[in-house]
């Protein structure tokens, strides 16, 4: 896939929601720094790297009064607002994007027990890209200002991950931000020390 039509994919993104927009060049950015924590090589981070970027992109299929509403969903409208994996999958499948990037973007809802969607993978079935944009993707959304909440501190966000670790979340990527967040701490600390 060419770089000006994956411009192309972020610009309808970007007009159709942009809270979206936003959060999925968070995701992406996070995800990157998971992926590097769990040793991906340069080509996986590429990979990682551009399903970040997409992995809400299905829901361009979404209808506004559905992906938009400020209330709570029903559960017909939920029904509608999970297949935005799979549409999304779908639609940079066709436009040529890598099988892994695909799948990432496809299987990035499954949870680690087994009761995600859209195919019910579990534990290391779901390919690991999947499973660091789901951690990303949980982290970003819970330190985010929504309609509907305020956003939570950074280490409320990283306690509700442990919390579902194992269940909802690879106990190998919610460690792996950890490792993100106390790198970055040592980081700054060293720079304020020099």
């Amino acid at each position: 896939m060419r770089a000006s039509e994956l411009e192309r994919i972020a610009r309808a993104v970007d007009q159709r929601d942009g809270y979206t927009a936003r959060h999925s060049r968070r995701v992406r950015a996070l995800a990157v720094e998971i992926g590097g924590e769990s040793q991906l090589d340069d080509e996986e981070l590429v990979l990682l790297s551009a399903a970040a970027l997409f992995h809400d992109v299905g829901k361009l299929t979404i209808p506004d009064s559905i992906l938009l509403k400020r209330a709570s969903l029903t559960d017909a409208e939920w029904v509608v607002m999970r297949q935005h994996s799979e549409s999304g999958a779908e639609m940079l499948e066709r436009m040529g994007l890598d099988e892994r990037s695909v799948e990432a973007v496809r299987y990035h809802h499954e949870r680690f027990d087994g009761s995600g969607y859209p195919a019910g993978l579990a534990g290391t079935e779901i390919p690991l890209a999947a499973r660091i944009i789901h951690v990303a993707d949980a982290f970003d959304s819970m330190t985010s200002d929504r309609v509907y909440r305020a956003a939570r501190p950074t280490l409320d966000a990283i306690k509700e991950l442990r919390l579902g670790t194992g269940e909802q979340f690879c106990p190998q990527c919610v460690r792996a931000l950890e490792q993100h967040f106390e790198n970055s701490a040592l980081h700054h600390v060293a720079i304020a020390v020099v």
